[in-house]
């Protein structure tokens, strides 16, 4: 019996298709737009609790109210980073730990990645 040989059925369809090709690239383009922009809300809380922990290391007498930010700061670089993480998966991107070392992410945010919980002022 001869043996025939088939494409995976995503490339098939892909190339039968030229409107299901369509939306792929517009769905893949999506996804990679939404990445720049959690990558850049990344880079902006990773900045904030850069300048909130050097804040912190020149402090005198505001270290309370200081330690307050920064545990809210590490809290939503945490969350930032989680988001980042999930939308990478989403465009295939499986390793992370380059990315994470090219980021400049430290351990703690690194160990706080999920949703940020912030305590109640008041």
């Amino acid at each position: 019996m001869p043996m025939s040989i088939r494409p995976p059925k995503q490339l098939s369809d892909a190339a039968q298709d030229p409107l299901a090709a369509a939306l792929q690239h517009e769905a893949m383009a999506e996804k990679a737009g939404t990445l720049a922009r959690l990558t850049g809300k990344l880079e902006a809380a990773l900045a904030a609790l850069a300048e909130t922990e050097a804040r912190l290391a020149a402090a005198g007498d505001d270290v309370p109210r200081l330690e307050a930010r920064r545990e809210e700061r590490l809290a939503l670089a945490g969350e930032a980073l989680w988001h980042v993480v999930i939308q990478r998966e989403l465009c295939g991107l499986r390793r992370h730990g380059a990315f994470l070392d090219h980021m400049g992410v430290p351990k703690p945010v690194r160990l706080r990645m999920g949703p940020a919980v912030i305590p109640a002022k008041g």
